[in-house]
């Protein structure tokens, strides 16, 4: 016969630990649409979240509907979305779309073509200056942005005194490879320091890998067969 008797009650231990969990859960998975406001604790605004000025209070909201992430002290809205809005100081991989006789048209995903100053590079001259071809691949920083003008980019690479003629500076032309493109929350995990999948087939496959922060990826390896296999049974389903 079917007992009547209640169940017995959950001590007070397991349902603080329960909170307790329910609460991290959803500090992990926090979702936000476009308005909400956001706490930094700290952090510095990423992508997807802007910083506004009311009077004298500064307060920052989501520019985006997504998931809410923190990765190290930036804290960003992460989801699907695809173009890139251009911010100072970011690292993209740019494709030239015009040469001019002072300045480069470079798309990098954005609303509107950024600009390359063509003596935009280490010890770069009139003299001794690299030169791109429209459809070259460039691996720069973001230098200037500003919602009412063009971007500008830079492939000044400040942290080394060497000359792009070297070949050995971390900006500039990227040659040979091939180049995709993926939403912009997979560029930030393949940017991460920690990256699994990156770190996995380092161990099986020698190869270069450059991230935009604007979601597009140039990879080369040794031979054409083994980047084609690392960008279609690995980096893309990652």
């Amino acid at each position: 016969p079917l007992s009547s008797a209640s169940p017995p009650p959950i001590p007070n231990s397991c349902l603080a630990s329960l909170r307790a969990s329910d609460v991290a859960v959803r500090a992990r998975m926090a979702l936000c649409l476009p308005g909400d406001r956001i706490q930094l604790q700290g952090g510095r605004a990423g992508s997807g979240v802007a910083i506004a000025t009311d009077g004298s209070e500064a307060a920052a909201f989501a520019t985006a509907a997504g998931v809410l992430r923190r990765t190290g002290d930036e804290v960003l809205v992460e989801n699907l979305r695809k173009r890139y809005i251009p911010r100072e100081g970011d690292v993209v991989v740019g494709l030239v779309t015009h040469r001019g006789g002072e300045v480069y048209k470079v798309d990098i995903r954005a609303p509107s073509a950024a600009y390359m100053p063509c003596l935009a590079f280490n010890g770069a001259s009139k003299r001794n200056r690299p030169t791109l071809e429209v459809g070259s691949l460039v691996y720069c920083r973001v230098e200037a942005a500003h919602p009412d003008l063009d971007t500008e980019l830079s492939c000044i690479d400040t942290e080394t005194k060497k000359a792009w003629s070297t070949g050995e500076v971390l900006l500039g032309e990227l040659r040979g490879g091939l180049s995709f493109e993926v939403a912009l929350s997979a560029a930030h995990r393949l940017l991460d320091v920690d990256c699994f999948i990156l770190d996995r087939l380092g161990q099986d496959f020698a190869y270069e890998l450059c991230v935009g922060q604007n979601g597009r990826v140039w990879l080369s390896a040794a031979s054409a067969r083994e980047t084609v296999l690392l960008l279609q049974e690995a980096i893309r389903r990652s």
